[in-house]
């Protein structure tokens, strides 16, 4: 599966990020893309624990080289993890984004305007480990906001925000939002 991801998202445009956000500075060996393999084969199977990553992947070490991939230590996942600039892979989003929206189905339902959704949902976090996303008194979020347009079932754009961060709040501020809702659009 992890084979075919050169045809998804090619390997030269994830570079040109990490070279964007000078992402592999300082790195010996466990690029910015490596890291980007690692996250989805423990997104793709469930792996939620350095340990469990680190162990998946070393018991079918034989099965990466073609990808450019040759394992990975605890410590080394837990260092990329904590120091690798996370824009590179808010980069990544809006270029998969722009690629899934050029090959989104037509439907014949089709309202005047463009629909869109928007809605919001809690990431539980661990507030030892997150202090700065304190929810409740022991416990720790962030808010996930997303507009999902319906000509395609897509995400328009996805924010991180605090937990007390209302939905209308964030399509009302224009800080960091790429995306303007537009004034004759359907929105629910």
């Amino acid at each position: 599966m992890l084979g075919k991801l050169d045809n998804i998202f090619p390997r030269y445009d994830f570079e040109k990020l990490e070279n964007q956000y000078n992402a592999n500075h300082y790195t010996k060996y466990f690029t910015g893309w490596q890291q980007f393999i690692v996250l989805l084969f423990a997104q793709i199977n469930g792996k939620d624990s350095l340990r469990e990553i680190e162990t998946s992947i070393n018991l079918h070490h034989h099965k990466w080289y073609h990808i450019g991939f040759r394992g990975v230590k605890r410590s080394t996942l837990s260092d990329a993890m904590n120091q690798r600039s996370w824009q590179i892979y808010e980069g990544s989003f809006y270029r998969l984004l722009e690629k899934c929206q050029s090959m989104n189905p037509r439907h014949r339902f089709r309202f005047k305007n463009k629909l869109y959704n928007m809605d919001s949902t809690n990431i539980d976090l661990c507030l030892f480990i997150f202090p700065r996303a304190k929810f409740r008194k022991r416990k720790g979020a962030i808010k996930l906001h997303y507009v999902l347009d319906h000509s395609g079932m897509l995400p328009s754009f996805l924010v991180v925000k605090d937990t007390n961060e209302h939905d209308a709040g964030v399509a009302k501020s224009q800080e960091k939002l790429d995306f303007v809702l537009l004034p004759d659009s359907t929105n629910r």
